[in-house]
């Protein structure tokens, strides 16, 4: 049975969950950008299909 060394483990444990937070801070970074542009999105389709629909059908009258 293998055994486990703990000296690499407190070693190595630190420096791999500063990675992985830091990696998660650029995530959570680009999840707002998303979240931005894909409000963007949504208001220019509502404003302009909608409105554009609007007057498509007044001009059918």
């Amino acid at each position: 049975m293998a055994a486990i060394d703990t000296q690499l483990i407190t070693r190595e444990l630190p420096q791999l969950m500063v990675r992985e937070v830091s990696h998660m801070s650029v995530i959570l970074k680009r999840d707002v950008d998303h979240r931005a542009l894909e409000t963007f999105a949504v208001a220019f389709t509502c404003i302009f299909g909608v409105g554009g629909w609007i007057l498509w059908m007044v001009r059918q009258k």
